[in-house]
């Protein structure tokens, strides 16, 4: 009897991805993700946790999963603002953008392979310009989307595709839960009690 072999692309077993797409279907999962801000005592500058999340309500927390980013801004923002020792670091609009893209790849390159499409290379830049007044409280927040008003997102993919084969990868970009956290209102709901 000859070994069964799995069928694998990019590093992936695509009969276990489609067994899980279909289990969607019948039992949906329900990922819990959450992320934790320190404020850092200087206005506009925090120290982010991202580390726990659940899985259909089982609690993961893996010290290899402890992930720490500052966020701030650029130091010629903070230069104009007038930070006393302006530093450079990550904006939270920027890391904003960072997670469009990782996850506009993540359901292209997902759901690819089942539309025969064979990716050699992909490659998305997000961008978009911000006007800062509602931050500042210079307009209210209604004005969001007067003072953001376009994200643009660029896919460049590797590969001979077809125009209908791109077409599929742009239609398959909204599939994206970032995309669609951005793209369509959803519900937010803020509680503010002491520490």
């Amino acid at each position: 009897m000859a070994p069964q072999t799995t069928e694998t692309a990019h590093g992936i077993d695509l009969d276990k991805l489609e067994a899980f797409r279909d289990s969607l279907t019948q039992s949906p999962t329900k990922l819990g993700l959450e992320a934790t801000a320190v404020w850092e005592g200087v206005p506009g500058r925090s120290t982010v946790h991202i580390g726990p999340f659940e899985v259909n309500g089982n609690r993961i927390d893996r010290p290899t999963r402890h992930y720490t980013f500052a966020y701030g801004a650029w130091k010629e923002v903070e230069e104009t603002i007038g930070f006393a020792g302006p530093t450079d670091r990550v904006e939270p609009v920027e890391m904003t953008l960072g997670g469009v893209v990782s996850c506009l790849i993540n359901s292209i390159t997902f759901n690819a392979h089942r539309h025969g499409i064979e990716l050699e290379g992909l490659e998305i830049k997000a961008s978009c310009d911000v006007d800062p007044s509602v931050l500042f409280e210079v307009k209210g927040p209604e004005a969001h989307t007067a003072c953001m008003p376009t994200l643009r997102t660029e896919i460049k993919v590797k590969g001979d595709l077809s125009q209908e084969q791109l077409e599929t990868i742009k239609r398959l970009a909204r599939y994206s839960p970032v995309h669609g956290l951005i793209e369509y209102p959803i519900q937010v709901e803020t509680t503010v009690k002491k520490a």
